[in-house]
């Protein structure tokens, strides 16, 4: 197994430098499984929503998606990836705060605490 940088997923993911894209691409399909971790998982997010890029919350998550239902692709945690997918699509918090939720919760954590406003009303979440 493989470890991936953000930057290595980002330029697989958007084409936008050919040569890097097709390093990424041949070291993504060279066999190895390809382990992403969380915090990769979230700075794909921050990158993809900037301005480089200005994905809109939708497509990022389709992109979340594929990306868990590629079977090269292994995760810190595909179950909290998962959870956080589905509560993005209904939610107004960021991905990040719901992988958060979600490992808390895997952790059994009764709550989770946070000053986000966006988590107000949002169930296993607690404003302060």
């Amino acid at each position: 197994m493989i470890g991936l940088d953000t930057n290595v997923l980002i330029r697989y993911l958007t084409k936008d430098d050919d040569e890097q894209w097709q390093k990424a691409d041949r070291l993504i399909k060279s066999g190895e499984q390809c382990f992403i971790s969380n915090i990769v998982l979230c700075e794909i997010v921050w990158v993809l929503k900037g301005k480089s890029y200005s994905f809109s919350k939708e497509e990022i998550l389709k992109v979340l998606e594929t990306m868990l239902h590629t079977p090269v692709f292994e995760f810190e945690n595909r179950s909290a990836v998962y959870q956080a997918i589905q509560r993005s699509k209904l939610g107004n918090a960021d991905f990040s705060d719901y992988l958060i939720g979600a490992i808390c919760k895997q952790y059994k954590c009764d709550v989770t605490y946070s000053f986000d406003l966006k988590l107000k009303e949002e169930k296993g979440f607690q404003s302060l």
